[in-house]
């Protein structure tokens, strides 16, 4: 089983990172993780439409070793903290380059059924409010979708300018319960 992360957090130590630690190591198996903040040698989308007719990128750099990490991953785990209501920009700059995967709408050859597993890890400073995760949840379900990843589940911990997940073990709970129910999934097939 081999898990692709994929974490738009600025603070290596900070609060995404640790449930990013806590998921993998009760999930198992082999992963990659990709920082948005320390990656190098990947431009941004510049929208050339090259992807619309190929299924690949016209801009070769680094997201070349990304693009091949995903069609590797059985699983892709998404993690960011709420930058102004949604992901980092670091992050969201990474996945506009997953517009090659999205074009298979408009290349006809998107697979018909999900090939890989999913699961979101959101981190928000603020006290717990409704909608807090909405902006980041939809990004990131989206991506999954476009990476025909089936979405299992998300867990979000709110209010991380006081807590973490030492003072909310229920949260530090439903991540591992997470990546058990990931495990399980890749186990059925």
């Amino acid at each position: 089983m081999k898990t692709l992360v994929i974490t738009g957090a600025a603070r290596q130590k900070g609060h995404t990172n640790q449930m990013v630690k806590l998921f993998l190591d009760t999930l198992g198996g082999d992963y990659d993780i990709i920082d948005a903040y320390r990656v190098e040698n990947v431009a941004p989308c510049k929208d050339c439409r090259y992807c619309w007719h190929k299924k690949g990128c016209s801009i070769k750099d680094g997201m070349q070793e990304i693009y091949d990490k995903l069609e590797a991953a059985d699983n892709i785990v998404l993690a960011s903290p709420m930058y102004f209501h949604s992901i980092t920009g670091k992050m969201k700059a990474l996945i506009d380059r997953f517009q090659v995967y999205w074009a298979g709408h408009v290349r006809n050859d998107m697979p018909e059924k999900p090939v890989r597993k999913g699961a979101i890890l959101m981190v928000g400073g603020a006290p717990s409010f409704p909608n807090q995760f909405l902006g980041g949840e939809l990004v990131l379900k989206n991506l999954l979708n476009d990476l025909s990843a089936e979405f299992l589940g998300e867990v979000c911990l709110p209010n991380s300018d006081h807590d973490s997940l030492e003072t909310r073990p229920d949260i530090a709970q439903e991540v591992k319960e997470l990546a058990e129910k990931m495990k399980a999934a890749n186990k059925a097939e």
